[in-house]
């Protein structure tokens, strides 16, 4: 169970671990973010903040660096972390989530079509 969420930043980080679907190190993740500005020493720091909150873990060492591997998958961390947010009380049930996305201009006609698809799915 998750106790401790991530920063916008870290997410990205995480999306990076996920995607790659192997072992990876620092160096690995600062080249897959170099269309922003940060350092790799602020790549390195997002990695140990992941880390210390048990989201990622170390696999094997290199010589001078760690192989990092997720400790749970996109799925599980969605469902944790937006589990939270849609247990199921009054105002946050999932029809209530995507009602507020929908209001707020955030639900598009093809998320409306893909939701559907799901729906059927679990029908």
């Amino acid at each position: 169970m998750i106790t401790k969420d991530v920063s916008p930043a870290e997410l990205e980080i995480m999306e990076i671990i996920w995607t790659a679907g192997k072992p990876v190190i620092v160096s690995d993740i600062w080249q897959a973010v170099q269309g922003h500005d940060w350092t790799y020493q602020t790549v390195q720091t997002f990695v140990n903040r992941l880390h210390m909150k048990g989201f990622i873990k170390v696999v094997s060492k290199r010589v001078r660096s760690f192989e990092y591997l997720p400790c749970l998958t996109r799925a599980d961390y969605i469902v944790e972390s937006r589990g939270r947010l849609l247990d199921g009380s009054e105002g946050a049930s999932i029809a209530d989530f995507i009602r507020a996305m929908k209001d707020a201009g955030r639900c598009t006609k093809a998320d409306v079509a893909e939701i559907e698809k799901v729906i059927a799915k679990l029908r």
